[in-house]
């Protein structure tokens, strides 16, 4: 027993040294302060080190702090779209290796809970843009809008890439099972207006419920952290 109090006691005095090292010179009289008090900690050296591990908060709390004065530094144009221009890339990614480099052969019906899940992951990634934007001090209503921009550009990103990669991969895009019975069905003589028939439709219905559904999500999101007090906290 002695042994693990030497080492918790041991751990402690690391902690708060390491806690010193690497907090913001404005927060270091909290680590001295800890330090000053870490001998008078009765219960050994568990006791110690649970109390060192304040250390560690007062250094969460100060790159918490500075990542918020970096968010709130960006343009808002790059604030409300970089969660959307991420996903648009990842999007981008998928579709080109499932359409064109890695093409399937098998019918949407057989996927349908792989896009259950997708629209579910959707979801909670636009909430978590509004999250993100509340909890580094920005309002509620910057939340809102942090949703419904990234809903919106992530989507219109990868309707944009299916207009592409159609158009540039037709004969590889019509083989498969649903456009290619969707086409010997339309009445249509090209398969290219077929397409981009369905494209352009795709485009003008989706963005409008991207939209809507994004910004609800962001306001959930924003909620949920300001609910949680991180927004007034970053804030802070």
């Amino acid at each position: 027993m002695k042994a693990f109090d030497r080492a918790f006691d041991a751990a402690a005095h690391r902690v708060l040294a390491w806690s010193g090292r690497h907090v913001e010179p404005s927060r270091a009289p909290w680590i001295d302060a800890l330090r000053a008090e870490l001998e008078l900690v009765e219960g050994g050296g568990l006791a110690r080190l649970l109390w060192a591990l304040g250390g560690l908060m007062v250094v969460c709390n100060t790159r918490r702090s500075i990542v918020s004065r970096i968010w709130r530094s960006l343009p808002a144009a790059l604030r409300f779209s970089l969660f959307g221009l991420a996903l648009g890339v990842a999007g981008v990614i998928d579709i080109v290796w499932s359409n064109v480099i890695v093409p399937g052969h098998e019918s949407d019906s057989e996927y349908q809970g792989l896009y259950l899940a997708l629209f579910a992951g959707l979801l909670v990634y636009f909430a978590a843009s509004g999250f993100v934007a509340a909890r580094l001090g920005s309002s509620i209503l910057a939340a809102i809008v942090t949703g419904l921009v990234t809903a919106t550009v992530s989507i219109g990103i990868a309707l944009l890439t299916f207009i592409v990669v159609d158009n540039l991969f037709l004969d590889v895009v019509m083989q498969q099972p649903d456009k290619a019975h969707g086409f010997a069905h339309s009445g249509l003589a090209s398969a290219r207006d077929y397409v981009n028939q369905g494209n352009v439709l795709g485009f003008v219905t989706a963005m409008p419920m991207a939209a809507t559904i994004g910004a609800c999500c962001g306001l959930v999101g924003g909620l949920l952290a300001d609910g949680l007090g991180f927004r007034h906290a970053a804030a802070a």
